[in-house]
C-alpha cells in the first residue's frame, strides 16, 4: 500500500505549505493596553472617572487625585491578577504531543508534531497521544482514551479502518495509522471553536454591582440637586449652590468600594489557587456563591485516573501495600513477599503500560492498571 509507505519530504513540504501547520487554532489575543483599558472603564470606574471630574469642578482637586490614584491602582492590579491567571491557564492547552514518529522517504523518524500532513503514515505506541485525526491501517491489541472528546473513560477497542482522534491517546497496543486531518480539520478543533464562540453571561457580581452604582449615583444626584435648591433658598448664590451640590454629590460616591471589592476577590483567588483552582476572571470567585447545582459525571471526573494494588493473596498469605500515587516507595507487609514479586513480575510481563518519571513525577504510560502492576513489581523486588 503507498498509504503504509509514507509521503517523501518534497511531498510532505508542499502539502504543509498548502494546509499549513498542525496546529489548533488559536483567537487573535487582545492587546495588553486593551485589557488594561478595559479595567479602567468599566461600570463602576466610569461612575468614579465622573466623581473625579466633578470634584475637580468643585475645586477640590486633592479628592479629584485621590480618586483617579483608585481607580488607576486598583485598575492596574485587577489586570496583573487577571493576566497571572491567563498565562498559567496558557499551559494547559498542549493538548497534542510535541514530537511524533512517521514514515517519511520510506524510513522512520522523529517530527514535530505541527508538521504532521494529510497523508502522513504515522506510528502509535500505548501512552501515545494521536497527534491529528488518522484512520488507523494496523492495529494490535489497541484502545483509545476518548474521554477528552465523549466524558467515557472506558477505553474504545480499535480495529484496522476505524478512526482515531486527535487528543486522544494510546491506553493499550500499537498502531500504524495514516493522517486524515490536520489543525483547523480536526474533531478537537471542532470543539474549540464551539467553546470559544460562546459568549458569557454577565456574572451575578457584576449585575448587583451595576444596580448599586445606578442606585448610588441616583441618590447622589438627588440628594446633590436636592441641597442645591435649599442653599438657594436660603440665599446662596447659585454658582456657590452649584459647587456646594457637586461636594455633596462626590461625597455620596462610595471610593473605597472598587478597590475593597477587587482585593476581596483576589483574596479569594488566591485561597482557591492554594487548593489548585484556577481563577482565570476575578468575578467568577463571586458567582461560586451563586452556584445551587454542580451536575458531574463519576469516573474520570471525580479521581485522579490512578490505580494501585494495595493487597496481594498469595498461598503463605496475604501482603499489604501501602505507597503514594505510582513512586516505587511503599511500606510492605504480611506473609509471602517472594510469591507475591513472582506475581507481579508476571503480570508486568503480560502487559505494556508503565510508570515513568517525568519532571521529578511519576506517571502512567498506557493504561493505568498495568501502570499500577509495574509499579507493585517495582515495590516487591
Amino acid at each position: 500500500m503507498r498509504a503504509a509507505e509514507g509521503l517523501s519530504s518534497e511531498q510532505a513540504a508542499q502539502l504543509l505549505k498548502e494546509a499549513g501547520p498542525n496546529q489548533l487554532p488559536t483567537e487573535k489575543p487582545v492587546s495588553q493596553l486593551r485589557k488594561l483599558w478595559g479595567e479602567m472603564t468599566h461600570f463602576f470606574a466610569l461612575m468614579l472617572w465622573c466623581a473625579a471630574g466633578l470634584a475637580f469642578i468643585a475645586d477640590m482637586p486633592q479628592l479629584a487625585v485621590a480618586i483617579i490614584v483608585v481607580v488607576l491602582v486598583n485598575g492596574v492590579f485587577a489586570h496583573i491578577q487577571q493576566e497571572r491567571a491567563q498565562h498559567a491557564a496558557a499551559k494547559l492547552r498542549s493538548l497534542l504531543p510535541a514530537d511524533v514518529v512517521v514514515k517519511r522517504d520510506g524510513r522512520i523518524c522523529k517530527v514535530h508534531a505541527s508538521a504532521l500532513v494529510v497523508g502522513d503514515v504515522v506510528l502509535l505506541a500505548a501512552g501515545d497521544r494521536v497527534p491529528a485525526d488518522v484512520r488507523l491501517l494496523t492495529a494490535s491489541a489497541c484502545a483509545v482514551d476518548e474521554s477528552m472528546l465523549t466524558g467515557e473513560s472506558e477505553p474504545v477497542l480499535k480495529d484496522p479502518g476505524t478512526q482515531a482522534w486527535g487528543g486522544t491517546f494510546l491506553v493499550n497496543g500499537y498502531a500504524e495509522a495514516a493522517v486524515s486531518a490536520t489543525g483547523a480539520g480536526t474533531r478537537l478543533a471542532g470543539i474549540a471553536a464551539l467553546t470559544s464562540g460562546a459568549v458569557p453571561p454577565p456574572t451575578p457580581l457584576s449585575l448587583e454591582l451595576r444596580r448599586i452604582v445606578r442606585v448610588t449615583a441616583g441618590m447622589a444626584l438627588g440628594i446633590a440637586a436636592v441641597f442645591f435648591l435649599a442653599s438657594l433658598l436660603v440665599g446662596f448664590q447659585w454658582r456657590d449652590s452649584f459647587l456646594f451640590s457637586i461636594g455633596v454629590a462626590v461625597a455620596l460616591v462610595p471610593e473605597g468600594l472598587l478597590p475593597t471589592v477587587t482585593l476581596s476577590l483576589a483574596m479569594g483567588a488566591q485561597r482557591m489557587a492554594a487548593r489548585n483552582g484556577l481563577v482565570r476572571n476575578l468575578e467568577a470567585v463571586e458567582t461560586l456563591g451563586s452556584t445551587t447545582f454542580i451536575c458531574t459525571d463519576k469516573t474520570g471526573t471525580l479521581t485522579q485516573n490512578r490505580m494501585n494494588a494495595v493487597e496481594v493473596f498469595t498461598p503463605d498469605g496475604t501482603i499489604y501495600v501501602t505507597g503514594e500515587g505510582y513512586a516505587p516507595e511503599a511500606h510492605i507487609e504480611g506473609r509471602g513477599v517472594e510469591k507475591a514479586a513472582q506475581a507481579a513480575l508476571a503480570a508486568r510481563s503480560a502487559s505494556q503500560g508503565r510508570a515513568e518519571l517525568h519532571d521529578g513525577q511519576w506517571r502512567a504510560q498506557g493504561d493505568p492498571m498495568e501502570a499500577a502492576m509495574d509499579v507493585l513489581a517495582r515495590r516487591l523486588t
